[in-house]
């Protein structure tokens, strides 16, 4: 029965019995009073013991923490410079008109596969014939006149050397003769121009490659070496320029000389495979600004899975490192002492201090404290602390199973 001390109160006008005191117990709340203390004693000790009994077996029966593990593999690998690189086509032509006029056709497709030579726009070519049929009769008239001037010459040359004429009069006729056969060349000349122009009325592509979008439509006026017409790009072979920190100029200039330093670039889109190229161009001078060197490669791309404009993610291939001890990267932690892992025996996760090297997309190269073939946490190492039991996953949705170890510790608990 718990006991209510009474309150003592000064107050005035407040009844308080006589020879109380609120400090001293009488004979009755003595009595009384032993029971609660006696039971809060009792409490007391109780929750200060059994904690203690409760923390132990929780400890013996602790589950084994389920986690999912990887095998440290050795794979050559490749010692690459990781960079963002643009594909540009390796051939990039801008076709434009070498002369005015109005499109009357246009030859192709929008998106097409185009060769060398392929007609692909005719011009009105109506005013340039009629300049080459006019050049052509000028030149016809200057034949003539030359003829006529070559007859007169040649007389003028026999009564000369008979000694019949004055030498003015013959220099007079040689003189005509000369002046008409340039003037007989020259219009040939103006007919070769014309011919040239009425040619050129007729577009054709300079490259085999993929043409774009038409930039002018039939019936547009069109001026000369002004107004484009459409661009045609080459996508096989591709180039893909980048750039590197200046400081690594040493080993690619070092490999670059004597090997052709592979290259994959690999799109942005998900899947995508690499595709594999080599290095052609080292630039002649390092940007003072950026502290980069530009580079650049060639793909084949026969497959067009690079494409001009698009940018991608550039592996230079420097060198190749045999059998390199490689994991699954999230399976390394970082602690106060460095990077570790959780390697996993006799059920058992044991912490072990590794030093890594390059990443390879989701894995990471181990250069020291990990052997091939052993078997680390990848997933659930925050659950875990030195020689803590673990239960390996089998794989999705499925119940983790306790080593058998493991179990036979908890059974002996």
């Amino acid at each position: 029965m718990a006991y209510v001390f009474p309150i003592h109160q000064s107050k005035p006008g407040v009844y308080m019995p006589r020879n109380h005191h609120p400090h001293r117990l009488t004979p009755t709340q003595k009595k009384n009073g032993l029971r609660p203390v006696a039971g809060f004693l009792l409490l007391a000790f109780l929750s200060l013991a059994l904690p203690g009994c409760g923390d132990k077996e929780a400890k013996t029966t602790r589950p084994p923490a389920p986690v999912e593990t990887g095998q440290a593999v050795a794979k050559d690998t490749p010692v690459a410079l990781k960079a963002v690189g643009n594909v540009k086509a390796s051939n990039s032509v801008t076709v434009k008109s070498r002369v005015d006029g109005h499109i009357l056709r246009i030859h192709f497709l929008d998106g097409d596969n185009v060769t060398a030579g392929q007609l692909l726009y005719t011009i009105d070519p109506e005013t340039y014939i009629y300049t080459q049929q006019g050049a052509q009769a000028n030149v016809a008239g200057d034949r003539a006149t030359a003829e006529h001037a070559q007859k007169d010459y040649l007389r003028y040359k026999d009564l000369f050397d008979q000694s019949v004429i004055s030498r003015d009069e013959y220099e007079s006729k040689l003189t005509a003769y000369e002046t008409a056969r340039k003037a007989m060349e020259a219009d040939a000349a103006q007919v070769g121009i014309a011919s040239r122009n009425v040619k050129f009325t007729q577009i054709t592509s300079p490259i085999n490659g993929m043409a774009g979008s038409t930039l002018l439509d039939e019936g547009n006026l069109v001026a000369a070496d002004k107004d484009e017409l459409v661009v045609i790009n080459t996508l096989a072979p591709a180039d893909v320029q980048f750039s590197v920190p200046g400081y690594e100029l040493p080993r690619i200039r070092a490999e670059f000389v004597d090997n052709h330093l592979p290259v994959l670039a690999t799109p942005a889109s998900s899947g995508a495979k690499p595709s594999e190229g080599v290095l052609t161009f080292v630039d002649n001078w390092v940007n003072p600004d950026t502290g980069m060197i530009n580079l650049k490669a060639r793909f084949p791309n026969d497959d067009t899975a690079l494409w001009p404009g698009q940018f991608v993610t550039i592996d230079l291939i420097l060198s190749v490192q045999k059998d390199a001890v490689r994991i699954p990267a999230q399976a390394v932690q970082r602690g106060p002492n460095g990077k570790y892992v959780f390697v996993v025996e006799d059920g058992k996760a044991r912490m072990q201090p590794v030093t890594t090297g390059m990443r390879l997309d989701d894995e990471v190269v181990i250069d020291t404290g990990l052997k091939a073939g052993e078997i680390v946490v990848v997933e659930g190492a925050l659950r875990l602390y030195p020689d803590a039991p673990v239960a390996i996953k089998k794989g999705p949705g499925s119940k983790p199973e306790a080593n058998a170890n493991a179990t036979k510790g908890q059974e002996n608990s």
